[in-house]
């Protein structure tokens, strides 16, 4: 039973958004981010740019994070958030932006805090 109960994360969510690259074209983001332990709060965990991420990815990602925080006993539980683009096509600005964009989603949802 325990097993069963830190296998799986106990909140993912999907968020997809619009954005304006510099010369004006626009293109859909997608991002992840899963809360694998909320045991003990707040969740803690990066983020990750990659044109391969996806869901299952950053829920593995998440369940290390708690693992690595319980095993050096950091009063947090596992998260990690993703972002599917390639950071190689985006000036520094443009991540800023798309980062700021994905953070606003998180919170809109009670995804992220404090």
């Amino acid at each position: 039973d325990e097993i069963r109960m830190i296998k799986g994360c106990d909140a993912v969510l999907r968020v997809s958004f619009p954005f304006k690259h510099a010369d004006g074209s626009i293109q859909v983001v997608k991002g992840y981010r899963a809360q694998h332990s909320r045991h003990r709060l707040p969740v803690k965990g990066g983020m990750r740019f990659s044109s391969t991420v996806d869901l299952q990815e950053i829920e593995a990602l998440a369940g290390l994070m708690s693992l690595k925080c319980a095993t050096v006993d950091v009063p947090f539980g596992g998260g990690k958030g993703g972002v599917r683009i390639d950071p190689a096509d985006f000036s520094e600005k443009e991540l800023e932006n798309i980062c700021r964009r994905f953070t606003i989603e998180l919170a809109k949802k009670n995804f992220i805090g404090p």
